[in-house]
């Protein structure tokens, strides 16, 4: 063996052991050694980015690690940014419908991370992508989805950075956020968003989301997250530090809720929702926030006259 080729070795052995040591240091729920990802998303990847079919599992996994660099959510640890989840509510049919037969409806993926909700509705037949938008937090998110689905430049939908939950509200409504995304809406989709706050913020937010809709009857703000069948505030232990918590509903504070948000913006609404036990319960069961009566919730909040 030559220097050189020892060297190499010595190389390959150390980067082998600074894998394993990184492999160690991550949650026990993160998802690790991927060799396939679910069929509705394997199938959009090859139809719509044009992937071919073995390109697609080291392509998503290599971004997926890059995202985790940036926050520790368990949605993007477990893979759940390639879950559809739109099209498996109740109230999908009701959205499809609206979408298509109004092409100026307007629907916002909330907290749209790498917005593989707005890329399944752009390969819907009768929707205009022009009729879609996203937002996050995040800006790298935004950049990660246009480098999962390689639509950059053919993507006509509109994202927006901002903080839909700054404490502020003279700051939040001189944002890009609030201005480009006031009064244009029909549809808005929270998945795995409200969760991350306590009831107060929760409360900011819709607020904010009723005034992004247009004035009308039968605009929907709809979501899906992490609940409880004992509604009430919980440790975030393990996700947030300094002791926060968030609130998760169940059907009956749900409804409260929105109660709550009617009168805080002087409309009425009617609430669909019910709890389950979902993929992502059998995957966080036994996270450091998770707790008996945890449950996933589905809602939809339909404004009235």
């Amino acid at each position: 063996m030559t220097a050189q080729d020892n060297q190499t070795t010595n190389h390959s052995s150390e980067d082998q052991k600074s894998q394993s040591q990184s492999q160690s240091q991550l949650p026990s729920w993160y998802q690790k050694n991927v060799t396939s990802i679910n069929p509705e998303a394997q199938h959009l990847l090859e139809s719509y980015s044009g992937f071919k079919p073995e390109e697609v599992v080291p392509h998503v996994v290599a971004l997926r690690d890059e995202a985790f660099q940036v926050y520790h959510y368990s949605c993007i640890g477990q893979m759940r940014f390639l879950s559809f989840n739109l099209s498996h509510m109740p109230f999908w049919p009701r959205v499809l419908e609206w979408l298509r037969s109004d092409p100026e409806a307007g629907f916002l993926d909330a907290g749209c991370c790498f917005a593989q909700e707005v890329r399944f509705l752009a390969n819907q037949e009768g929707i205009s992508d022009r009729q879609l938008y996203g937002c996050d937090l995040e800006k790298v998110f935004i950049d990660l989805g246009y480098r999962l689905f390689r639509d950059e430049g053919k993507l006509a939908a509109t994202f927006v950075v901002g903080d839909l939950a700054v404490a502020d509200d003279d700051v939040y409504e001189a944002s890009d956020l609030a201005k480009t995304l006031r009064g244009k809406m029909d549809v808005i989709f929270a998945s795995s968003l409200f969760h991350m706050w306590d009831y107060d913020v929760q409360l900011r937010v819709a607020r904010r989301m009723v005034a992004m809709c247009r004035d009308r009857e039968g605009v929907m703000i709809t979501g899906r997250q992490m609940g409880s069948l004992l509604g009430g505030r919980y440790p975030m232990t393990g996700m947030k530090e300094g002791g926060s918590t968030n609130y998760r509903h169940n059907v009956e504070t749900i409804k409260g809720f929105w109660h709550d948000v009617g009168e805080a913006t002087n409309t009425r609404w009617t609430v669909e929702a019910d709890t389950y036990w979902g993929e992502e319960m059998e995957q966080t069961k036994n996270a450091p926030w998770a707790e008996p009566n945890m449950r996933m919730i589905w809602w939809c909040a339909t404004r009235k006259k």
